[in-house]
């Protein structure tokens, strides 16, 4: 049996369509197959069904419905799709059954491809990958669950689209090009990679005018709509044509010199996706939080200028978790021991035998619990914004605000995903702008899909490192912002007062850290990574023997 949701929601045996019912029961199809191989709780899909306010009856209708999805699925040849499983079912899915795997896979497959410079196979595969949808996705069911997954799959299919062209122009595909990519901008005219890849078609094929009025037009489109100007990526990308740069005649796709190459490295039965900036100076792995992506890192102006002055103070090793931006979703629920190795393969890939860890937020953990585990590949730690543990404990006296977080987030993951809702914890004092909403709304969508933030938020709930922090033996600089409410800065005194060799800094700001004032963050990790040991002795808090008033600290 095959199931579709690239599309209307569809269910076929041998090639032939099975009746699935009608809106709610596709809804209900739709729900279950979104955690497919996973119990989904009654609660989840009443709410998934006929959302924040259901009928009295609701559970009595879910059990009727679930009934008779059964009885449409069911098959002598085939045992029941659906089973009762408390505290509600799951759905069975073989392998290469769901059209939604079937497309992460082939474009995994792409991208590694792409990674071994075959541009030609990747175009390929790309294009087989898209060829598996069959209109808008999840187009014919209800509800706020399966809007937000539609939402993260419709941007996905945008991307995947994106990166099958820059395939085909790296194949050498030029003028073929530029009838499609007119269609796409025009249908997407904010989306400046689409613009840049129009240009550099435009361009190859001798129309060097068409490019710039191409880029002409995109300026004074999101000056007039938004207040914005371009990005560096595509400003770069301009300058360099009235340059008549050479290279621009031999390069794949209209990246900026400056942006790293993506890469995939496998690990597991997972292939994580990373990159390499600058080549100096001691190696740093940027372990991200929760929101990550490589291409949309150079995207926005914050977020490629602290990238690429960090990448300034050694050669920096970034990469999506599992779960995350451009790295393989996984099977699903895994600790994060399992998690952690993520790491140990990126770093394997890049020739890195040590590095200083950056945990950043969600990174955190992993990052601690690598340090502790690998000691031999540590050479030092950046935590910022991070916790050890997540949620409150009685001996544990941070984490109200966290978890409070994680059960707004919950929320959002199973109706309003994709539309902005964590610029209220991530951004308070922008939330207002209608801009940032927006810009959040898009990373939210890229970023990882409801799914995942619910998977994500599960490990991070069941994760505790504290007891691993006595035995990291590295020197570790511990950065606070002040108005973090995400993980509220209780966590990280608790972090710098438990291990054995930290400096603690907060300084003012929220939870992004690529905004406010970055220059004094990248200036604490300029002076730690050119002698820790000295950042350490420079303030004495917490180091060893002042770890009493530090606890006491973080009670407040």
């Amino acid at each position: 049996m095959e199931f579709g949701l690239l599309g209307p929601v569809e269910a076929w045996r041998e090639g032939r369509p099975i009746h699935v019912g009608g809106p709610k029961r596709r809804t209900l199809l739709a729900a279950l197959l979104l955690q497919a191989d996973r119990v989904v709780s009654t609660d989840w899909l009443i709410e998934a069904v006929w959302g924040e306010t259901p009928p009295v009856s609701a559970t009595a209708q879910l059990h009727a419905m679930v009934s008779e999805l059964r009885r449409n699925l069911a098959s002598g040849d085939d045992p029941d799709p659906i089973v009762t499983r408390a505290p509600g079912y799951l759905i069975r899915v073989e392998p290469e059954a769901l059209d939604v795997d079937r497309f992460h896979r082939r474009v995994s497959e792409a991208r590694r491809a792409l990674a071994t410079e075959d541009a030609s196979r990747a175009a390929a595969t790309f294009r087989s990958a898209l060829e598996l949808w069959r209109g808008d996705p999840l187009s014919d069911v209800e509800g706020t669950v399966a809007r937000a997954e539609a939402a993260h799959l419709a941007e996905l299919r945008l991307l995947v689209i994106e990166e099958r062209v820059a395939a085909d122009l790296a194949s050498g595909l030029d003028a073929e090009l530029v009838p499609e990519l007119v269609s796409l901008v025009a249908g997407n005219p904010f989306r400046e990679r689409l613009r840049g890849l129009l240009m550099v078609a435009l361009y190859r094929s001798g129309r060097q005018a068409d490019a710039l009025t191409a880029y002409q037009q995109g300026h004074r489109l999101l000056a007039d709509e938004l207040g914005l100007a371009p990005g560096p990526q595509l400003r770069d990308l301009e300058q360099r044509m009235l340059q008549h740069d050479p290279s621009l005649l031999r390069e794949p796709s209209p990246e900026a010199p400056s942006r790293p190459a993506t890469r995939y490295v496998r690990s597991g039965d997972i292939h994580i996706a990373y990159a390499v900036l600058g080549h100096g100076g001691p190696d740093i792995v940027f372990v991200p939080g929760m929101f990550s992506h490589l291409d949309l890192w150079w995207e926005t102006q914050a977020t490629a200028r602290f990238f690429r002055q960090l990448g300034a103070l050694g050669r920096l090793i970034m990469f999506d978790k599992r779960d995350t931006g451009l790295s393989d979703r996984a099977p699903g629920d895994q600790p994060l021991e399992q998690r952690m190795d993520d790491v140990r393969a990126v770093m394997d890939a890049c020739g890195s035998e040590r590095a200083v860890l950056f945990g950043y937020s969600e990174g955190g953990p992993m990052s601690i619990l690598f340090a502790a585990s690998y000691p031999q590949r540590v050479t030092g730690l950046i935590l910022a914004d991070a916790t050890a543990r997540w949620s409150p404990a009685p001996d544990y006296p941070c984490g109200h605000e966290s978890d409070a977080l994680a059960e707004a987030m919950e929320r959002l993951a199973q109706r309003h995903w994709g539309e902005g809702g964590t610029a209220d914890w991530f951004a308070p004092d922008r939330a207002g702008s209608e801009r940032v909403r927006q810009a959040i709304a898009r990373w939210e969508r890229l970023a990882a899909g409801p799914s995942a933030v619910l998977r994500l938020l599960r490990m991070l709930r069941e994760s505790d490192v504290r007891a691993v922090l006595p035995s990291v033996r590295v020197p570790a600089l511990v950065v606070h912002r002040i108005d973090d409410r995400v993980i509220p800065r209780c966590h990280g005194r608790y972090l710098a007062s438990h291990l054995p060799q930290a400096r603690y800094a907060e300084q003012p700001g929220d939870h992004l850290l690529w905004m406010g004032d970055t220059d004094a963050l990248l200036a604490e990790i300029a002076a730690f990574l050119s002698d820790p040991e000295h950042g350490l002795a420079a303030t004495g808090i917490p180091a060893a023997g002042e770890n009493e008033r530090a606890r006491e600290d973080s009670n407040l």
